[in-house]
């Protein structure tokens, strides 16, 4: 794993891969301006049309 290259199991890796509870996420579209490091503001997470 590369958080912890201790870890070499990854079944024991996979238990923490657990969906979020329901309601904690939201997919939708956001611009493809946060594909750029260099970009930063509260203009990156507001959605845009399909």
């Amino acid at each position: 794993a590369w958080l912890d290259p201790r870890h070499e199991d990854p079944d024991q890796l996979r238990t923490l891969l657990t969906p979020p509870a329901g309601g904690h996420l939201n997919a939708r579209p956001v611009p493809t301006t946060v594909n750029d490091v260099r970009n930063n503001g509260p203009q990156l997470l507001e959605e845009i049309a399909p």
